[in-house]
């Protein structure tokens, strides 16, 4: 049970618990199901199950996408002070460029649009100017020694 636990975990890069994905059919020329998505956790937690099956965005809030800066050069709009317009209106537009640009590279698309942890972490260590009125952009690029453009 152990090893069959252990070889699941190491198949699908589990790392904790509790850990949930979603795996598509199985095809009719193979056994192996496709892994849909291995991160449903925060899909399941905020109840929106508009999306189903659930296939990975390109696209969301800095504040869901801890793996996502670690692992890919991601584009993200800061805009703290916002107004809700101004902040539908980012979403809408990071939304159309990351789907304009989804099948051209692995970059993720998110925005900043509250006063977090990580929003505040971002303008400190790409040394950005205190939250303002206006929208800062800026290209996170971790995975390439921390760059930042």
């Amino acid at each position: 049970e152990r090893e069959a636990k252990n070889g699941i975990a190491q198949k699908f890069g589990v790392w904790g618990i509790p850990f949930l994905l979603i795996l598509g059919p199985v095809p009719a020329d193979s056994g192996e199901r496709p892994l849909i998505n291995r991160s449903l956790r925060r899909t399941i937690k905020s109840a929106d199950f508009s999306d189903f099956p659930f296939h990975p965005k390109s696209y969301g809030a800095l504040d869901h996408a801890h793996s996502d800066i670690n692992k890919s050069k991601c584009l993200v709009v800061i805009h703290e002070n916002g107004d809700c317009n101004e902040h539908q209106e980012i979403i809408d537009v990071v939304k159309a460029v990351s789907e304009k640009y989804r099948d051209k590279n692995d970059m993720k698309f998110l925005w900043a649009l509250n006063h977090s942890m990580l929003a505040a972490r971002v303008r400190s260590a790409t040394k950005l100017p205190k939250r303002s009125n206006e929208p800062k952009m800026i290209i996170l690029d971790i995975p390439d020694q921390g760059g930042y453009y």
